[in-house]
């Protein structure tokens, strides 16, 4: 009886061991992109401090419930300056829904950076919250841009 268990256990693993495949690359998975959006440095009405519009379009067939944008502002010597709020690189700035399939918006923050001397405004990534509570972040491929290409220093 023991015998035919090791038997059995034998011929499953060289069934198994068959099955696996050696030196084959896992296939890269390519998502479709997210948004389309670009960012804008906007001068304040008392020119104190620089805002930010931004441009974007949910290109996807589902309702966005908000849409949080990652920018970074950067002066005439091409050194990144800090938001007025937080201790980070970058400013975050969220726009809340509902957003819909196809649906363009543009909105204007006010007072993000202190800085007058912000030349441009990079728009690093977008994090997309979904109705169903599910969450994708857009950057490189998933967040297409009409800047893209273009040197933000």
């Amino acid at each position: 009886m023991n015998m035919w268990k090791y038997l059995a256990l034998a011929t499953l693993a060289t069934l198994l061991a068959g099955c696996v495949k050696k030196g084959v690359e896992p296939v890269a998975v390519v998502y479709p992109p997210l948004i389309i959006a670009d960012a804008t440095p906007v001068i304040s009405s008392t020119k104190r401090s620089i805002g930010v519009q931004v441009n974007f379009k949910n290109i996807t067939s589902n309702d966005y419930n908000y849409a949080r944008f990652k920018l970074t502002a950067y002066n005439s010597a091409g050194e990144s300056v800090k938001p007025k709020k937080g201790l980070r690189e970058s400013a975050y700035v969220r726009l809340a829904g509902p957003i819909g399939p196809g649906q363009s918006k543009t909105t204007t923050w006010t007072n993000t950076w202190a800085n007058k001397d912000v030349q441009c405004v990079s728009l690093d990534e977008v994090e997309i919250i979904f109705m169903d509570g599910s969450v994708e972040v857009a950057k490189e491929g998933r967040l297409l841009s009409e800047k893209a290409g273009s040197i933000c220093i």
